[in-house]
């Protein structure tokens, strides 16, 4: 595993220790001491798996409030889909700038999300199946979203249809 790039300086793309022969693909997706290793401090408190039957489901812009962060670490197991990520920090230079990468089962890459950034994802083929890791725990008290649509952010789906919740259909502008 290892850094091949970064978003706001905080956001890490990570390349996925992988290993392919006649059986197939493994790849790693969660190594505490390989992560630590390269400067990220990441302990995984839970795990998701999201199964996208179709094309164009979108989730997000989802983030936890500081009384419990969350950092994440996003692959896509299965499919592709494109994987937003949103500056939520008021004091940063880039507050309310958005970036996306594309995550897919092909290209053994993963995100590193640290806390104060809110997380989308829009998956791109039907029977996407992402992988989802947190290090605190979902506390839906603290469990905020934020309208795609908001013109503050400006996000651009490629997709002009989408499938989403009433949750992120009415969710406030920031």
């Amino acid at each position: 595993m290892m850094i091949i790039d970064s978003i706001f300086e905080e956001v890490k793309i990570l390349e996925l220790s992988r290993r392919e022969d006649r059986r197939g693909i493994m790849s790693v997706t969660y190594h505490e001491k390989d992560l630590s290793e390269i400067g990220i401090d990441f302990k995984v408190k839970e795990y998701r798996v999201y199964t996208m039957p179709t094309k164009g489901i979108f989730f997000g812009i989802h983030y936890q409030t500081s009384d419990y962060p969350q950092a994440k670490l996003v692959s896509v197991i299965q499919g592709k889909g494109l994987d937003y990520i949103v500056d939520l920090r008021p004091e940063s230079k880039t507050y309310k700038q958005w970036k996306v990468i594309e995550l897919c089962a092909d290209n053994a890459k993963a995100v590193y999300i640290p806390d104060g950034f809110g997380h989308a994802f829009l998956s791109m083929e039907d029977n996407t199946i992402q992988q989802f890791a947190i290090d605190e725990y979902f506390i839906e008290d603290c469990a905020k979203q934020i309208n795609y649509k908001d013109p503050g952010i400006g996000l651009r789906l490629p997709l002009k249809n989408i499938i989403l919740s009433d949750y992120d259909r009415n969710a406030p502008y920031i």
